[in-house]
């Protein structure tokens, strides 16, 4: 499983050409893209959803937790990895954890996993491991809880993770039990607020010279990273004969965090032409990139335009890896294997909690065709609302000749002529694309970044199969389905918890623990 937090547009199998990412795109290619795939607005809520299948909402988890806080998925809750430990799973987690960890009894080897190699907080830098927030700096880079930083200083953190994969990968390929490895990349993330950093800038401002904005320049660098960690671990599991018998899953935790500048949230990411960015409730912020690919899926090089939540995998995988799903209770996530395993079936989701934020002032849900939002949040209004981010689209040429060349593609298609693997490839980018592009012709065309309706005053509704990208406010046309849906948001919001909000714990500083972040309550 692939973690990571990209925007819509940020790769090439979505329509852009800006950014080149074969590996992921003939990873879509060949697999299902999950069309209608819903996050969590920001990182910690999306990994609690991931990891406990359910909506954090009921743990208190409504934003990102912070360094020093001691704010986390509760104990009492019992994680994927530990499920799937007691069916015999050898569970491995690389990278980015943030679900807190102010006690070793939060952290990975504590709560699931067999092994932990990375941080512990939201983000580090690139070539250093240091977490820097507030201004007050320290190391965050672990191998399971003993400090790392030899390992990480100097090196680009995206390979340095990739090598662990593939290093996870051929030690375990001589075992007989099953493997469930979790790659939560830093990239794209920032690596420290408004900082993104390239293997090598200079080098990498002269490849992608083409791209205007300096910043989206520096992203495209750290997406081409991200892209050869998927070929990478791709050619390590065919080459260890552990494809054959594998599920691969790449999803973002949430959508791309455009612009923002003021606060240092930018990436340069694009989520173009859905509305919103990270934070959001709009689709921009939550309509994440995901891809599935396994041989055990009867029907590959498909769409799938049903509802799937980050929810949805815990039950999924349970079930997959041989677990009673009728043994999980108070889940909110939908055992949604068998549309997986055959992706023309149904799925039995036609609903979800898109997320409520403190005060419960922002809130969104959606049931079938429909999405009731309530934006009421003056100070960042104009960045969660608006329209952000580059088509890509420009003049750029996508190159296919990269796609049918790439790793992931060599190893899917064996002996298919690549000039054959261009033809399908290319009208299998138009299909995937042709019908956002159709439905939101009118805000494309209107090449406006104000929406007509900022849904603040009252909730609006959109009819998200025909516009997407959330432009006509069609509340006053359906005031039927406008209190359907109020109805729906009430049902989860009975069940919202106590926000979590410890605040900073100046014992947590890294000036007290030799300059690191670390687990301080054991102490």
């Amino acid at each position: 499983m692939f973690c990571f937090g990209s925007g819509w547009n940020d790769v090439g199998f979505r329509g852009s050409n800006q950014i080149p990412t074969p590996n992921i795109d003939a990873l879509a290619y060949n697999g299902i893209v999950l069309d209608r795939h819903y996050t969590l607005p920001t990182c910690t809520p999306s990994r609690a959803a991931l990891l406990t299948g359910k909506n954090p909402v009921r743990m208190g988890l409504l934003m990102p937790t912070l360094a020093g806080h001691a704010d986390g998925i509760p104990l009492t809750e019992q994680l994927l990895p530990q499920k799937l430990q007691k069916l015999g799973y050898v569970t491995r987690l690389i990278g980015k954890w943030h679900v807190g960890s102010a006690k070793k009894s939060m952290t990975p080897i504590r709560r699931g996993f067999h092994s932990h190699f990375g941080f512990y907080n939201g983000f580090v830098g690139y070539k250093n491991g240091i977490h820097d927030f507030q201004n007050t700096s320290g190391f965050d880079c672990y191998r399971n809880f003993h400090r790392s930083k030899h390992e990480v200083e100097g090196k680009y953190l995206t390979d340095v993770y990739t090598k662990e994969a593939v290093d996870v990968i051929e030690a375990h390929s001589r075992s007989s039990a099953p493997l469930f490895l979790m790659l939560s990349h830093l990239a794209p993330h920032a690596g420290a607020i408004g900082v993104l950093e390239a293997r090598d800038e200079e080098k990498n401002a002269k490849k992608y010279s083409y791209i205007a904005d300096p910043l989206r320049r520096l992203y495209a660098g750290v997406m081409e990273a991200l892209d050869a960690s998927v070929g990478a671990v791709v050619s390590a599991l065919d080459s260890h004969n552990m494809l054959r018998n594998s599920v691969i899953i790449f999803i973002s935790d949430n959508g791309g965090p455009t612009t923002r500048r003021d606060v240092g949230l930018q990436t340069g990411a694009s989520n173009w032409p859905l509305r919103g960015l990270k934070g959001s409730l709009f689709e921009g912020g939550v309509r994440g990139v995901a891809v599935a690919w396994s041989p055990l899926f009867k029907n590959l090089a498909q769409t799938s335009d049903n509802y799937i939540h980050l929810t949805d995998w815990l039950p999924s995988l349970y079930y997959a890896a041989g677990g009673d799903v009728n043994s999980l209770s108070a889940l909110d996530g939908i055992n949604q294997w068998s549309h997986l395993v055959d992706v023309k079936s149904k799925s039995s989701r036609n609903q979800l909690l898109v997320h409520i934020y403190e005060k419960r002032s922002k809130w969104a849900v959606i049931k079938d065709k429909w999405k009731l939002v309530q934006a009421n949040d003056t100070e960042t209004l104009k960045y969660t609302t608006f329209y952000h981010g580059e088509s890509g689209r420009n003049g750029e040429k996508y190159s296919l000749n990269l796609v049918t060349g790439s790793p992931v593609s060599k190893i899917l298609r064996r002996n298919v002529p690549e000039k054959e693997l261009e033809i399908e490839y290319a009208e299998r980018r138009r299909s995937l694309n042709r019908g956002m592009i159709a439905a939101c012709s009118e805000r494309i065309a209107a090449s406006k970044l104000v929406p007509p309706d900022q849904c603040s005053e009252a909730p609006c509704l959109f009819n998200i199969h025909q516009d997407p990208c959330e432009f006509r406010d069609v509340a006053a046309h359906h005031p039927s389905i406008v209190d359907e849906l109020r109805k729906l948001y009430e049902k989860y919001a009975s069940s919202f918890a106590e926000p979590q909000d410890h605040g900073l714990d100046p014992a947590a500083l890294p000036q007290n623990w030799d300059g690191w972040w670390t687990p301080w309550l054991d102490s």
